[in-house]
């Protein structure tokens, strides 16, 4: 079973010319791109993948390593600043928002900050947080790996 935001270990169900197609339980089968295949990769082999949401809403998966997964702090650098947010890099293709509702102070391009990385439930997308507080309460405090990564 695959879980957004998390890496997986999934299972290779079909190949086809633009990619492999893994076993994402419930998420249905998850396409890892051409890009990443190796040809060590073969049909029922289970491999360790990254699962986001593409531009287009889809599940799909990559064998790069971001440098934190959801429900993980990390310092991450800012690449741009769009009219829904700051967009920081954090390893994989797809960059990750910070929505300016979530920031403390204003982004700006090329720093790096703090940020927490969850599942927004409104959007089901993976988001990033300076709003620290909201995941991390007072009285019991979860065991978060911090990755910091400066470039």
């Amino acid at each position: 079973m695959a879980t957004l935001g998390k890496t997986n270990q999934l299972r290779i169900v079909k190949k086809v010319d633009f990619g492999l197609y893994l076993d994402g339980g419930p998420l249905g089968e998850i396409l890892l791109p051409k890009r990443y295949i190796s040809q060590e990769m073969n049909v029922e082999d289970v491999i360790p993948v990254f699962v986001y949401l593409d531009g287009e809403e889809r599940y799909i998966a990559t064998t790069d390593i971001p440098k934190a997964e959801v429900d993980q702090v990390a310092f991450l650098k800012v690449r741009s600043i769009e009219k829904v947010g700051a967009f920081l890099e954090w390893g994989i293709m797809k960059d990750v928002l910070v929505p300016f509702s979530e920031q403390k102070i204003k982004m700006e391009v090329g720093k790096y900050y703090v940020v927490f990385l969850y599942i927004d439930k409104i959007t089901d997308r993976i988001t990033a947080t300076m709003k620290l507080e909201k995941f991390i309460h007072k009285t019991t405090l979860p065991i978060i790996r911090v990755s910091l990564f400066m470039v």
